[in-house]
């Protein structure tokens, strides 16, 4: 059995040693005593990764502070820069250093392919190959471009260092319940939100030294049918939705592997945190999980559908209301299609202005102006800047808001990067389930089977929940997809379980 990494103690000292000498000769100006602290914090990373014998812990932590910690600019790393700094990003950044370095000095660790290069090269190239097909864009909104390939890069890094880091069956199962059981907090939370207008999330100072909480960070309360549309840690009420149904089938895997009740209070827990968002998203995204289980494993859960009953008494006793939102929020009055394809004229000072109120009201401006650029790269990545509540026809005299939210990332993904963009993401995602859905059905005869059966029910849930709002401009959900990819990429690596082997010989 491959055991997990851990930096030999002399190498630690080593590094530290270096990263003191380099600060005291450094010290004299500003910039210096800057490189200094960053040398010493990354060395106080790979300190911690010994400390905590494994790279096990600080992946879990970094889940954690992703599910926990907002990420919509809430919270900031104070000392006036001039560039904000989430606390996900200070992590991950100092875990990416710390995991670079140990490539660089540490025999043991080495990066591994994930099985998904194929697509991930067609992505980055549709990224490139839109910014230098589109120069003047870019450079309109430069800062933009930017930050959203930093942030893309993170997230690809990250997919590779749990890669790299996570070896084993044993390994893998530690991180479910954190990513469950994080996600239950989160659902919790949502659910007081929703009957109480109270969010814990914006309440993290204490614990949270070094970083500045901005009120304006936060969305602020909105309302549905007369009840608050939770947010609890998420950026939006849709990507709260969106991540809890994504999560919901891990429970479901743990319940029926482990075999423990409190597994499937969980997936209760995580059915209301989705319902206390009310978006039709999240339950589109149940959908999904309940398709690709039905594909997988069709048996077993149509055997399970008289459960549906107890949960939907549990949902409506504690979520009074929310089941008959769910009926509105499909079956409106005036029509599904109708109420999605709103506009409406705004009275100005010039006369009026039209506002496209609705996702399928803004697919022909966009669309016809898409018609101007390369179809094949779009319109440039990153070149996009929409306000957060802008829904206003889109206007380019204005750098920090030159287009509309279309609550639709893969025609955002369309925009921007173009066919070669949207075939890219199509081919991991389905890359990623056609080989989770053949493992599925080699190893049906086993509990332990059923956990491709839940990566690819959150994969499909996330790819699917991309048609319904801009998930790319939420770090929270994105950050969980690439996490579902990595332990996908993990457990194909590794080999079925022998009594699986024995069946087939």
């Amino acid at each position: 059995m491959v055991r997990e990494h851990r930096l030999p103690a002399s190498v630690i000292a080593i590094g530290a040693a270096l990263a003191l000498l380099t600060a005291d000769i450094v010290a004299g100006s500003g910039q210096a005593k800057a490189m200094a602290a960053v040398l010493l914090a990354v060395v106080g990373v790979i300190w911690l990764a010994q400390l905590a014998s494994s790279w096990t812990v600080l992946i879990s932590g970094m889940i954690l502070v992703v599910l926990l910690i907002p990420s919509d600019g809430r919270y900031t790393l104070s000392g006036g820069l001039p560039f904000q700094l989430e606390p996900y990003r200070v992590v991950m950044g100092l875990l990416l250093a710390g995991w670079a370095i140990s490539l660089l000095i540490d025999p043991r660790v080495h990066a591994r392919a994930t099985g998904f290069e194929g697509p991930l090269i067609l992505i980055i190239a549709a990224m490139f190959g839109s910014e230098l097909s589109n120069p003047g864009r870019v450079a309109s909104v430069s800062s933009n471009v930017i930050k959203s390939i930093w942030l893309f890069s993170c997230f690809v890094l990250f997919l590779y260092l749990i890669v790299s880091t996570v070896r084993t069956r044993t390994v893998l199962e530690r991180l479910i319940p954190v990513l469950v059981l994080g996600a239950c907090v989160v659902a919790l939370a949502a659910v007081v939100q929703r009957r109480s207008g109270f969010n814990i999330f914006d309440h993290l100072h204490a614990l949270l030294p070094g970083f500045h909480y901005n009120a304006a960070g936060e969305l602020g309360a909105e309302e549905r049918s007369g009840a608050v549309r939770a947010t609890a840690s998420a950026g939006d009420p849709i990507e709260l939705s969106a991540s809890m149904a994504m999560l919901a089938p891990l429970a479901v895997y743990l319940a029926i592997s482990r075999r423990q009740r409190a597994w499937w209070l969980a997936v209760v827990l995580l059915l209301l945190g989705d319902l206390a968002a009310g978006s039709r998203t999240g339950l589109i995204g149940i959908v999904a999980v309940l398709a690709v289980f039905l594909w997988l494993r069709p048996r077993q859960t149509l055997r399970c559908w008289p459960a549906m009953i107890p949960v939907l008494l549990v949902v409506h006793v504690l979520s009074p209301g929310s089941l008959g939102e769910v009926k509105q929020l499909f079956f409106p009055k005036e029509g599904l299609a109708t109420s999605q394809s709103e506009t409406y004229y705004e009275p100005t000072a010039t006369g009026g202005k039209l506002v496209l109120s609705s996702r399928l009201s803004r697919w022909g401006p966009e669309l016809s102006e898409f018609s101007e650029y390369d179809p094949l790269v779009g319109q440039g990545y990153g070149t996009r800047v929409t306000g957060r509540t802008s829904l206003e026809q889109k206007s380019i005299t204005s750098s920090a808001d030159n287009a509309i939210v279309l609550d639709d990332q893969w025609l955002g993904t369309l925009l921007e990067t173009g066919l070669l963009g949207v075939l890219g993401w199509i081919w991991l995602f389905w890359r990623a389930i056609r080989r989770l859905g053949i493992r599925a059905k080699l190893e049906r005869d086993s509990r332990e089977g059923w956990l491709p059966v839940a990566l690819a029910a959150s994969i499909a849930t996330f790819a699917s929940s991309m048609l319904f709002y801009d998930a790319f401009s939420f770090d929270q959900g994105v950050e969980i997809a690439f996490v579902m990819l990595a332990l996908a990429s993990v457990f194909l690596s590794l080999p079925p379980s022998r009594s699986i082997e024995e069946r087939r010989s």
